[in-house]
């Protein structure tokens, strides 16, 4: 294999595919990268066996070829030449860098140990999308995502396509955020509902490869997601087991409605939050029509309030909450506006912007 590229398209697409590449003493290859040049195509792809990232680059092909290259060595190279042209040559199992004014000779793999990248069947059922409302609705969700190896259908986003909208969901069992993307945002030629639980770290890595400009088609066989742009394919497993159900719990009607500036509450959580105990507590109180206390006290560090103007409605009273999951919801909405709907110190709270019903945040109280 020989290749001329030039150093911004090398790097661009290994920072891509990058972090799908893992340690592994019992298989180091997952620690490298694929590069093939066939058909006038220039290919990196990588693997954990859970997620697969393959990035078309552009450069010049002088001779087919591939190999397996150890990701950590050649991104370092790469990061801190100086040159704008790099050379690529393999010999054996060797490949040799060159640039104008340095040369590395590295030991890689032959391409035939690389795993074998899943396939996703192109069919004529997709959904597509543009990058930059899949990425949003993403980053919005993924915040109440938790990490169980007892319930692994909470270990991802649920991805619920129907024909009127497609919704995003997660959970940690103490919040729940939900997103939604409105049929005219995209295109579905599924004939049925289709719904597929995507991993987390597949969801996070989706939000930094994509581009804003791309456009996004999905893909979805029996266990694998494919997620197709103009030059990059990620393709993951899905995880099996059933969501929770979790439309029960999420508040239709509440005692207490609190409406108020998000900048200014953001603020007041950060502030209030340094003094808050070891399990993060604050302290909401609902007593006048005018403002709402954010209080947070530690028996060693001491206490602190503020007072956040607000427009509040309904019943007063107090409600502690997870300072830190509270923000998380708070930073997801869109506008200037927050509006907070309680129901009493011990059941559900939720978490939207004013006249938004694209997107709500649901958060358990912190029981007294």
């Amino acid at each position: 294999m020989k290749l001329i590229i030039l150093k911004n398209h090398l790097k661009a697409g290994f920072d891509a595919i990058g972090r799908a590449t893992v340690s592994n003493l019992n298989l180091p290859v997952l620690g490298s990268v694929l590069i093939k040049a066939k058909n006038n195509q220039i290919k990196l792809s990588s693997t954990n066996l859970e997620i697969a990232i393959t990035k078309t680059i552009s450069g010049k092909i002088i001779e087919d070829g591939g190999i397996a290259v150890p990701y950590s060595v050649i991104s370092n190279i790469i990061n801190n030449t100086t040159s704008e042209r790099i050379n690529l040559e393999t010999k054996n199992n060797t490949i040799i860098i060159k640039t104008d004014n340095y040369e590395a000779k590295i030991t890689c793999s032959p391409e035939g140990d690389f795993p074998i990248v899943p396939k996703v069947l192109e069919g004529d059922e997709f959904l597509e999308l543009r990058g930059d409302v899949l990425r949003d609705c993403l980053a919005k969700v993924i915040v109440a995502a938790g990490l169980s190896d007892l319930r692994p259908e909470i270990s991802g986003v649920l991805m619920n396509i129907e024909s009127s909208e497609v919704k995003l969901v997660a959970t940690d069992t103490f919040r729940l955020a939900e997103g939604r993307i409105a049929g005219s945002q995209t295109k579905n030629t599924f004939e049925q509902g289709m719904s597929v639980i995507i991993p987390l770290k597949t969801s996070q890595e989706l939000g930094r490869i994509i581009s804003e400009e791309d456009d996004v088609r999905v893909y979805i066989s029996q266990n694998q997601i494919l997620f197709k742009t103009k030059d990059t394919e990620t393709v993951s497993r899905v995880i099996e087991g059933k969501f929770p159900e979790y439309q029960a719990i999420v508040p239709k009607n509440t005692e207490t409605q609190i409406v108020v500036n998000k900048e200014e509450l953001s603020g007041a959580l950060k502030l209030t939050g340094s003094l808050s105990n070891r399990v993060s507590e604050i302290r909401l109180k609902i007593d006048g029509k005018k403002v709402i206390e954010v209080y947070s006290s530690d028996n060693v560090l001491g206490e602190n309030n503020y007072l956040v103007p607000a427009k509040t409605t309904g019943n007063g009273g107090q409600v502690i909450f997870n300072w830190k999951y509270l923000l998380d919801g708070v930073k997801s909405l869109s506008g200037e506006q927050v509006s907070i709907g309680l129901n009493g110190d011990s059941k559900a709270a939720i978490i939207k912007a004013p006249g938004d019903t694209s997107y709500f945040y649901v958060l358990m109280p912190i029981k007294q």
